[in-house]
């Protein structure tokens, strides 16, 4: 009984969070669908956070807080995300030899195992769950994690995407983008003392800019689900194993892991966060700039983030019954 009430709590604590980001996702939504933001108005939002804000959060807030001497193990950070995803890509490699029948979905299936919302959606949910100084070391933690997520899915996530519409090519290029350079040059600010020396007229700007990007990324976010063609049904064997494994399976697998390794309290956060996630956005993306097939990354984008409104909850207060309060 104790522990039912303890998961009731750490569920109303987290669903309340979930719900702040669905309002701003719904905003999104509707203003889209409303046409008062048009599909190139979107398109210019996304261009903004990608390659503006979130570049300026991560440089701004690295440079600011970071240390290599309190975060000594920054470098393990970029490896969980490789954890996650490696475990995502085997966990599907097994349901398509379990179920043949999701080999003509290869492609897209593992890309919605492998990748998740491992940004826009974490950093405003750990802004609204933890206390200011715990959602900045959370914060560290997420961007360090992107470090390696971001390089990921724009090489090895467009490889398993395109991999069947064009002659396989894994290009290392991609590894670096805007978020990467940010993230890179902001270590190498600190580390070289150089971060100390920003001047405040040019670290305000910096920091003002930056906190654009929370709100702004949900709303594109719910901006892109307004876009995504959902109606036609053609893939709902793949879809609900996809689903299924993605926000079920590897969230519980994530939880079992936690426990037997028990990490540092945020350190067993970030990985149940980024394990309850639903599908990254950007596959739809990276699906359509690759002529890949796009119908079941949509259709996982959309009904994953609309499902993910419980499934996250969940998770969060079964990690918050077994690993101690969200603090």
């Amino acid at each position: 009984m104790r522990r039912f009430v303890l998961l009731l709590a750490s569920f109303t604590t987290t669903y309340e969070a979930v719900l702040e980001l669905a309002i701003l996702g719904a905003a999104g939504f509707f203003l889209v669908r409303r046409k008062l933001v048009s599909e190139e108005g979107l398109k210019t939002m996304s261009g903004l956070v990608i390659g503006l804000f979130l570049p300026l959060l991560m440089f701004g807030e690295i440079t600011a807080r970071f240390s290599f001497s309190q975060f000594s193990d920054w470098w393990i950070f970029p490896l969980l995300s490789l954890l996650v995803t490696a475990v995502g890509y085997f966990f599907g490699l097994v349901a398509l030899a379990l179920a043949p029948s999701l080999r003509s979905q290869e492609g897209p299936f593992l890309g919605i195992a492998m990748f998740q919302n491992s940004g826009y959606l974490p950093l405003p949910l750990a802004a609204s769950m933890l206390s200011p100084a715990a959602a900045s070391d959370m914060f560290i933690y997420i961007f360090l994690f992107l470090l390696g997520f971001n390089m990921t899915i724009f090489s090895f996530g467009v490889f398993v995407l395109s991999c069947r519409h064009k002659a396989c090519r894994f290009d290392a290029k991609n590894m670096f983008n805007a978020p990467v350079i940010a993230t890179f040059l902001a270590l190498a600010a600190v580390f070289f003392g150089v971060a100390r020396w920003i001047p405040f007229f040019v670290s305000r700007p910096v920091e003002m800019l930056g906190r654009c990007a929370i709100p702004l990324s949900i709303l594109v976010v719910g901006g892109n689900l307004a876009l995504i063609r959902v109606r036609s049904m053609k893939h709902a064997g793949p879809l609900l194993s996809g689903l299924a494994l993605k926000l079920l399976v590897l969230p519980l697998v994530f939880l079992v892991f936690v426990l037997w390794v028990k990490p540092k309290p945020l350190v067993g956060l970030l990985l149940i966060l980024q394990a309850c996630m639903p599908p990254a956005a950007l596959l739809s993306v990276i699906a359509k700039n690759q002529k890949a097939e796009e119908g079941l990354i949509n259709q996982a984008i959309f009904y994953g983030h609309v499902i993910s409104i419980v499934t996250i909850p969940l998770f969060l207060g079964l990690y918050g019954i077994f690993c101690g309060p969200l603090e």
